[in-house]
């Protein structure tokens, strides 16, 4: 009978009964433990989710109940503290996370216990002679993450007993003693510990422990002791503290400042060895004894304990106690003259955390004197510290335009303590917050600023008043675009806002009366000039307003003016008073007028009023011809409806006397009433700004343009108002080199101008060069060896002779250069004033564009854009052509000809234009310019087209059989173009 074969899985099964058990445990425990290898291979992963994947695996397997699960929670409990040591970039923070829970269910289960797993963590991290400095200190901070992982595991909450919870805070105390950087570790480790959920549930005795092992182990008069302290003693309140340690049990008490700071400072770590501060009171501390050699390493960032402490201020302390504390611990201990510079970035860091986190009435306090010298003095002078002060700047800075009332807080603080000189980030910095600050906010700005004027104290009296008077204008200029905070009621209300008419008020006596005679010392004549300048750069700003609002701040200023007429620093004559009463009579006249019309109508009163208040500004101000100014625009208000046109034109040049002065507020003015009165500018007034624009940009162009009306060309359009800023157009250029020529340069004659003033130049360095020579006799001394080239020969009277002959030399060489510096000074002033008529030029066309008038306009601004040297003019020029073309293509018209005449003769100019050639600039202009007047002529009539392509045939030929045709080529392209559209 065959035999019946048996499945191979009863061979096995038989095989296992075999196996001796001990080997059969063994065989399980080497897979067990290759599995838990693997996890804790992927808890170094460096991908976060695989990590937590890995730990929930390990707790899944140990979870496991079995006669060997103590044996797996022991050794996964070794291989985790081992993995915290690992200096590896993941593997810290992946086995933290596992030891924290594997701790857990260890407790919970009651497999392991905590004076064993504490008496274990100090063993396996135990540092032996042959680690090097980095595996050292891997294990010290695997001590520490495994000291967290406890406490993080709950264990000191449900299964720890008063004595086990002492015996663990020993442990973390022993650590902190090792290294002066594991201090501050562990002294962070335990605050964390202290405001997190698991230590609610300790009790009283539990905390307790923590407080007594700090106190045995030398550690309550730490900045970390003295962060633990304050957050027992504010979070738990039931805790019994050690009395003896600290007067009244408060570190922050009045009687412990001088010890608090040099805690905080760390001032016993300067010397090798340092004595424990004694007890309050002679209380006993401890044992009295030295305590071990300090590291010295240098402190980079502060402590955390400064936190801690600066937020027990914050919620516990009133702003005062705050103040004192934040003085002496951090002002005068941090930035005294002998601090170091380590000291004092310390204190830069710190200074930044309290402005990111002080409340709002604490934030005067922190701005110390002490910081704010230390900030400007290293500013100024460029010292180590220079790039550290940046970051506190800047988050003083970011806190104000974060919250509006802080920053008005912060701001009148600065502007108590900073020194009239500062450099840019300061004065940035105090810019930033006086534009952050609300309406409220302003009102108490202006009113510290208005007592630091009048008692500005120190040795800068006068600078110290400029500076404040800087920061009144900076305050308007940086809220002229917010009408909402400018006037009482919304941006449709005709009331200021009351933080400005105290304003415009006080710049207003400060500036004119002797009223405020509440300043010591009293006031200069150069502050009151500041103050003049200032309140009328307000002013400037204000006028950027619409016209019905723009009014009001002149108005104010003048009543303020008319109601201490008696008490003005310098009185008017008979004469003046006459006229200035005149004008006021008017300008109620005109307001009355403006409140009875409605729309439109009510615009030109307005504009009187604006002139009338600007005229009767210039008086008070005691400017050159004012006065007659003044009863030029009565007169223009005054002429009967017949003399409309005579009128308009004398408006236009006081004007254009206003737009050339050196200020923005005549400036802005005078663009507001030309605005209103555009629809009546004459041809004859529109003659008297293209004759500006056609000036030579020289000395002789200037003498040419004042010699009839008398005005002082230092006055006049050179020079910018103090708020101004230059504009760099360098980077701007459309300068280029046009077929062979440099684009951009001036026609022969002012090019002849600027060559004849360089040749000037050269003949007279030569000529200075020949006198030097003939009075030191240098010439031909090559020729004569026997000469004593030091001169020792000369006697006494040849020696005066020779000096004054010198004297007479650099006299006249002195001359010499103040002509130079007339020619570019006037060269300046033709410039700028050709700017601002241009601005009022845009004005005209944008609201003007259908008014044939305009068309006369086009020449010389193309002619501008080739003749200017400036090329910030040049492209102005180029702007006012492109509003007009642009406003009459938008609304779809164009000025209507009475005839082609007129329109082929100013094209054939235009053409002639592009013939002197120029910058590429200019031949735009050119090309724009005639393709407009191609459209207006054939809207005029059909046939004019085909002349009008005839004459850009002939430029074509021109061009193509000149070899030195200056005619810009694209000027075809850009035709061609335009003939294609329909």
């Amino acid at each position: 009978m065959p035999g019946v074969k048996r499945p191979i899985e009863d061979d096995a099964e038989t095989a296992d009964d075999n196996v001796h058990p001990s080997r059969k445990r063994r065989l399980e425990d080497g897979e067990d433990r290759q599995e838990l290898a693997k996890i804790f291979n992927e808890l170094r992963d460096e991908i976060s989710e695989t990590r937590l994947e890995a730990t929930k695996n390990l707790l899944k397997t140990l979870s496991i109940k079995s006669d060997d699960q103590a044996g797996k929670l022991d050794y996964s409990t070794t291989r985790l503290i081992r993995g915290v040591c690992s200096g590896a970039k993941a593997a810290r923070p992946g086995f933290s996370i596992a030891l924290i829970e594997v701790l857990r269910l260890g407790f919970i289960s009651g497999h392991l216990k905590l004076v064993n797993t504490v008496e274990k963590i100090v063993a396996l991290t135990n540092l032996e002679s042959k680690l090097s400095g980095a595996e050292q200190r891997d294990y010290l901070i695997g001590r520490r993450s495994a000291f967290q992982a406890v406490l993080q595991s709950g264990v000191l909450a449900v299964k720890a007993s008063t004595e086990d919870a002492k015996y663990l805070f020993d442990a973390i105390a022993d650590l902190a003693l090792e290294k002066e950087w594991l201090r501050s570790e562990c002294g962070a480790m335990l605050h964390m510990f202290l405001i997190s959920q698991e230590a609610t549930q300790l009790s009283n005795d539990s905390i307790r422990a923590l407080i007594d092992s700090l106190k045995d182990k030398d550690l309550i008069r730490t900045p970390e002791g003295v962060a633990i302290w304050m957050t027992v003693k504010r979070s738990f309140s039931e805790v019994k503290l050690p009395k003896g340690v600290w007067n009244h049990n408060n570190p922050l008490s009045s009687q412990e400042r001088a010890t608090l700071s040099k805690i905080l400072l760390k001032g016993a770590a300067d010397s090798e060895t340092t004595e424990q501060p004694a007890a309050p009171n002679g209380a006993p501390n401890g044992t009295a004894k030295k305590s071990r050699k300090q590291a010295g390493a240098r402190q980079s960032a502060p402590n955390f304990a400064w936190q801690v402490i600066l937020s027990y201020l914050y919620k516990e302390g009133s702003a005062q106690k705050f103040g004192a504390f934040w003085e002496d611990c951090v002002g005068r201990a941090m930035f005294s003259k002998t601090a170091s510079d380590e000291r004092k970035n310390l204190g830069l860091q710190i200074f930044k955390q309290a402005i990111a986190s002080a409340p709002m009435d604490f934030l005067g306090h922190a701005i110390d004197a002490h910081i704010i010298k230390c900030i400007v003095d290293q500013r100024v002078h460029k010292g180590l510290l220079n790039e550290a002060t940046k970051a506190p700047l800047n988050q003083v800075a970011s806190r104000g335009k974060q919250e509006p009332a802080a920053a008005a807080t912060m701001a009148c603080r600065l502007l108590t303590l900073l020194p009239p000189n500062m450099d840019k980030l300061v004065r940035a910095t105090v810019d930033t917050l006086l534009a952050a600050a609300d309406s409220n906010g302003l009102a108490d700005i202006v009113a510290s600023i208005v007592i630091l004027i009048r008692a500005p104290g120190g040795d800068e009296e006068e600078g110290k008043r400029r500076s404040l008077a800087d920061a009144m204008s900076t305050i308007v200029r940086s809220h002229k675009a917010e009408p909402t905070t400018l006037l009482s009621g919304g941006s449709e209300s005709n009331m200021l806002a009351e933080w400005l008419e105290e304003l415009l008020r006080s710049l207003t006596h400060l500036a004119y009366t002797t009223s405020d005679a509440k300043c010591s010392p009293p006031l200069s004549a150069t502050s009151r000039t500041i103050f003049k300048e200032r309140l009328t750069s307000c002013l400037g700003h204000l006028a950027s307003l619409p016209l019905q609002q723009a009014i009001i701040a002149p108005t104010l200023v003048l009543d303020t003016l008319h109601e201490s007429r008696k008490t003005l620093t310098d009185g008017l004559d008979e004469k003046t008073v006459t006229v200035c009463k005149d004008a006021r009579k008017h300008f109620k006249t005109a307001a009355k007028q403006s409140a009875a019309a409605q729309g439109t109508a009510a615009t030109v009163p307005r504009a009187f009023q604006l002139l009338l208040a600007l005229g009767m500004l210039q008086v008070y101000k005691q400017e050159s011809e004012a006065e007659s100014v003044l009863e030029d625009i009565i007169a223009c208000y005054a002429s009967p409806a017949d003399a409309d046109e005579t009128s308009a034109t004398m408006l236009t040049e006081l004007l254009l006397s206003f737009v050339s002065k050196n200020s923005k507020l005549y400036s802005r003015m005078a663009e507001q009433v030309f605005a209103a009165f555009s629809p009546d500018v004459t041809a004859e007034a529109l003659q008297s700004m293209i004759d500006i624009l056609s000036q030579k940009e020289s000395l002789a162009g200037q003498q040419e343009l004042f010699k009839d009306n008398g005005d002082d060309p230092e006055e006049g359009a050179g020079g910018v108002d103090d708020d101004d800023e230059m504009i760099d157009v360098g980077d701007e250029s459309d300068v280029e080199i046009v077929n062979g020529d440099v684009a951009g340069e001036s026609d022969d004659s002012s090019s002849g101008d600027d060559a004849s003033d360089a040749g000037d130049d050269n003949n007279e360095e030569a000529i200075f060069d020949r006198k030097l020579a003939e009075a030191l006799g240098t010439t031909g001394m090559d020729n004569d060896e026997d000469e004593d080239e030091d001169g020792s020969d000369m006697d006494d009277d040849q020696m005066e002779a020779l000096d004054s002959h010198l004297t007479n030399i650099f006299k006249e060489r002195s001359k010499t250069s103040s002509k130079k510096k007339d020619k570019e000074d006037a060269k300046e002033n033709i410039v700028q004033f050709k700017n601002k008529v241009l601005d009022l030029l845009a004005i005209y066309v944008k609201s003007q564009y259908e008014n044939v008038l305009a068309l006369d306009l086009i020449h010389p601004l193309v002619a501008l854009t080739r003749e200017s040297t400036n090329q910030q003019t040049q492209r102005k020029a180029m702007d006012v052509l492109e509003q007009y073309f642009d406003s009459c293509k938008k609304n779809k018209t164009s000025p209507e000809l009475d005839s082609s005449k007129a329109g082929f003769h100013l094209l054939t100019a235009l053409h002639t234009e592009m013939r002197q050639g120029g910058s590429r600039l200019h031949a735009s202009a050119c090309s724009r310019s005639c393709q407009f007047l191609a459209k207006t002529l054939t809207a005029l009539k059909l046939g004019n087209f085909k002349k009008i392509g005839g004459m850009y045939l002939d430029l074509l030929e021109e061009w193509r059989q000149d070899p030195k045709s200056k005619i810009h080529p694209g000027v075809f392209n850009e035709w061609h173009s335009w003939c294609m559209q329909r």
